[in-house]
């Protein structure tokens, strides 16, 4: 399940870009935001998989949104919509996913959120046990775990910690092969990584993890081979 977030201050492109996104997948949750502070208000609470941005908005507009997330590490897919092409190199310097201009073509939308789609694991939901109740996760969120004993710290993008009750490696095992482990308390996810040195995993946000001596050619392989499918 794809979950998307639209944010513009104009109701009627919500309502127009609501109804596209529905069109192309009447599964889809969406979520609408009229304004850049009350989207990083409810994010990440309300985590979504893909942002459709709008950049012309009021006091913070949609570039400086995007900025915001990227200097946390935060990687969230984003979909440009603008009425002026002027703002797209700016759109590459914050890795946007791509960048539309209004009005808004269905089909070249849908091309986009097909490329997405081809890319997000739509069986990537996890259940984990947190405490007394089970928590689903999205594992396409999970940025690396940590084991605390026979406890595990599970960290998501944007900074989120969720402590799940069981040992690293039974939660490792629920999670899929973009996850390695790079230290006999870390385990990583792959699409967070930056870069590797000899003794450090450096991710997106700038945290290091501990890189042991032995397991660095494995993860060193499995960090290359990643971002060589991803480049076909």
């Amino acid at each position: 399940m794809i979950r998307a977030a639209i944010c513009d201050d104009d109701n009627s492109q919500i309502s127009a870009l609501k109804a596209m996104l529905t069109e192309w997948n009447e599964h889809i949750i969406i979520t609408e935001y009229t304004s850049a502070e009350q989207f990083l208000f409810s994010y990440p609470d309300t985590p979504c998989d893909l942002l459709l941005l709008d950049i012309e908005m009021g006091d913070m507009n949609g570039m400086e949104l995007a900025h915001k997330l990227r200097r946390k590490g935060d990687m969230l897919p984003i979909i440009f919509i603008t009425g002026y092409s002027e703002f797209m190199q700016d759109g590459y310097d914050v890795e946007a996913l791509h960048y539309l201009l209004k009005p808004v073509n269905k089909e070249k939308l849908f091309a986009v959120l097909d490329r997405y789609a081809s890319r997000h694991s739509a069986d990537s939901r996890v259940i984990f046990s947190s405490g007394d109740e089970s928590v689903c996760i999205n594992a396409d969120d999970i940025m690396y775990l940590e084991a605390f004993g026979k406890k595990t710290q599970i960290t998501l993008r944007g900074g989120k910690e969720i402590e799940c009750t069981c040992g690293l490696s039974a939660a490792a095992e629920k999670l899929g092969e973009n996850f390695v482990s790079c230290h006999r308390s870390y385990v990583v996810n792959l699409g967070f990584v930056r870069s590797i040195s000899k003794t450090d995993v450096t991710l997106d946000n700038g945290r290091k993890i501990p890189l042991s001596r032995r397991q660095y050619d494995t993860v060193n392989k499995a960090f290359i081979g990643y971002y060589k499918e991803r480049s076909k």
